[in-house]
């Protein structure tokens, strides 16, 4: 008589432990950026599982890509929309005001117990750049008024520089390297964050005539819109600037377990989160979508987007997203059956092969047919597109 009794208990205690995850998930990135009435970033769990990943070979027959093999998937959240014009914006401002501050010194910055100087957010956050003698002290991060249209002193964004620093945990744990410092491992490099503005008319010559397109990164119009212009580095960029500044923070500020981080989707765990968004009735909603989607021309508000049954939205219709999956022909000959991933090369790579990136998901400018989370392609890392933007996963201590 007493099994049900435990059996109950058990439930409640594995409840609990959801609520309190989701509690903690909230606390660290579910917050309003700094930009008015923005829809703050939403995680959608995906409980460890398996799932079946079809042959994803370029060059495979009909019957190859037939064959089927289980993969397991280790638990993580992903984020319920791609990344907003105005979250990767508050992104970019914390870059400038962090550059900011350092230059102009005094009550913008304090000192810390490591006796360097750090940013003091609490002022920081008020900086006046249309204030004269904050231009004059700036100075280089400003553009040459005669090199802008209208003669006016705007924010340089080729300035506009993250720092990106790790550990190289990947190429430490090779065989070939046991042995060696520590410090071998340790990278840095800078990574411009500004958004490519001009990717519009690169890829549509005609995209000049669009409201859209000219004011898309920058009106508060399309603020709520998936961020494009933006390359695999610079999504990388956001998620260390997650990771750091909002996450483990927030993880420290909150005595909470410490070691979470915000990062790109594996192409697998992509599929996965695919796969499970839609639901038992895939081929119905596949067609479903396939008329919803027709007149489609241009991204849509993130929350416009196509939505699967785990309230996931855009994987299939606004814009094709980044994965932190290397592209590599066969690569899936090389891949185990346990949280499968390839990682091949590095930024500073000058191998082509070595920096393309798996992209998945149709996008707005493609047809009906090819608006569909089956869509898989690659870019160079240091590519941006109006078509390409991206989604985050986040991984917490248990």
């Amino acid at each position: 008589m007493k099994f049900p009794f435990i059996t109950l208990v058990l439930v409640l205690l594995i409840n609990v432990a959801d609520a309190q995850k989701a509690v903690r998930l909230k606390k660290l990135v579910s917050k309003n950026s700094s930009a008015t009435s923005t829809v703050p970033i939403q995680m959608v769990e995906i409980a460890t599982g398996t799932f079946i990943l079809e042959s994803r070979r370029d060059s495979a027959s009909a019957n190859e890509r037939e064959k089927i093999k289980p993969i397991l998937i280790s638990e993580f959240y992903i984020s319920q929309t791609e990344v907003t014009n105005a979250q990767y914006k508050e992104f970019v401002n914390w870059v400038r005001d962090s550059i900011a501050a350092k230059k102009l010194g005094g009550k913008y910055v304090k000192v810390s117990t490591a006796n360097d100087s750090v940013v003091n957010w609490k002022n920081a956050s008020g900086i006046n750049y249309a204030d004269g003698d904050v231009i004059n002290k700036l100075g280089d991060i400003f553009l040459d008024p005669s090199k802008t249209i209208g003669q006016k002193r705007v924010l340089d964004p080729s300035k506009l520089i993250y720092l990106m620093e790790g550990f190289n945990y990947t190429q430490a744990a090779k065989k070939e390297n046991a042995g060696r410092n520590p410090n071998d491992f340790i990278y840095k490099y800078n990574v411009p964050v500004y958004s490519d503005t001009l990717t519009w008319m690169r890829d549509f010559g005609y995209s000049n005539n669009e409201q859209m397109a000219v004011g898309y990164y920058d009106s508060p119009k399309y603020q709520n819109y998936p961020v494009v212009g933006v390359n695999w580095m610079q999504a990388n960029a956001f998620c260390d600037w997650m990771t750091k500044h909002k996450i483990n923070n927030q993880q420290s500020k909150n005595k909470m377990a410490e070691g979470g981080k915000c990062r790109l989707p594996t192409e697998a765990e992509w599929m996965y989160a695919a796969s499970l968004n839609e639901g038992k009735h895939k081929n119905a909603d596949s067609k479903k979508n396939e008329e919803k989607v027709e007149e489609k021309i241009f991204p849509s508000n993130v929350l416009e987007a196509q939505k699967g049954a785990l309230a996931i939205y855009g994987l299939a219709d606004n814009v094709s997203e980044w994965t932190g999956t290397s592209y590599y022909e066969g690569g899936e000959n090389f891949q185990n059956r346990f949280n499968p991933d390839i990682q091949w090369g590095t930024p500073d790579s000058q191998s082509l092969s070595k920096r393309r990136k798996v992209v998945r998901g149709g996008s707005w400018k493609d047809t009906p047919m090819l608006k569909t989370t089956n869509n898989r392609s690659y870019e160079d890392m240091a590519d941006a597109h109006s078509f390409l933007g991206f989604r985050i996963v986040v991984n917490l201590p248990q």
